[in-house]
């Protein structure tokens, strides 16, 4: 239990904020955007939410003790539409379903995102309409060294997930 204390507080350090993990801050059914999710990493294990200032990105998928963690920003997110914070958690989510947490690749933002838009269509979250208000929150993001397309080709790119269910069809099926 010590390693663990141990981890959660390193991990806080990286995360550039103080802990709050002593009062629960750990959550397996978070509710995000309104709605409760659940994520399942690539072995079936329940992935855990960890709400934690991140110093700019909105969430990262990561592993603390071998436990697969989302760890969310509440600022950030709260800047955010409802649709998007849901966008954001599944987006994280997918990094554990699809592995890319212990096998990143170049492609791994871009299945990333198709698989969270798939998820959120074929749930019913998210209609064209909801992925086209995304864009004027992503107009101004210069994209990253990770992956990520500057925004309005990530924007292009959602929608073109949104478009073609079977696009990434390989990633959704790990």
């Amino acid at each position: 239990m010590k390693a663990f204390a141990l981890a959660l507080g390193i991990l806080a350090a990286l995360l550039g904020g103080r802990s709050t993990l002593a009062g629960g801050a750990f959550e397996a059914e978070p509710v995000i955007g309104g709605v409760s999710m659940a994520c399942r990493d690539f072995r079936g294990r329940i992935v855990q939410t960890l709400h934690a200032p991140l110093r700019g990105d909105v969430g990262r998928a990561t592993f603390i003790s071998a436990v697969p963690v989302i760890a969310l920003d509440p600022a950030r997110l709260a800047t955010l539409p409802e649709k998007m914070q849901i966008f954001f958690y599944q987006h994280e989510c997918a990094h554990h379903v699809l592995a890319h947490i212990i096998n990143p690749t170049i492609e791994s933002e871009r299945e990333a995102d198709c698989w969270s838009i798939d998820r959120g269509r074929t749930a019913g979250l998210f209609t064209r309409a909801d992925v086209e208000a995304f864009a004027p929150f992503l107009a101004h993001s210069r994209g990253s060294a990770f992956g990520h397309l500057p925004g309005p080709e990530r924007h292009a790119y959602l929608l073109a997930c949104f478009d073609a269910p079977d696009r990434s069809q390989a990633a959704y099926n790990r």
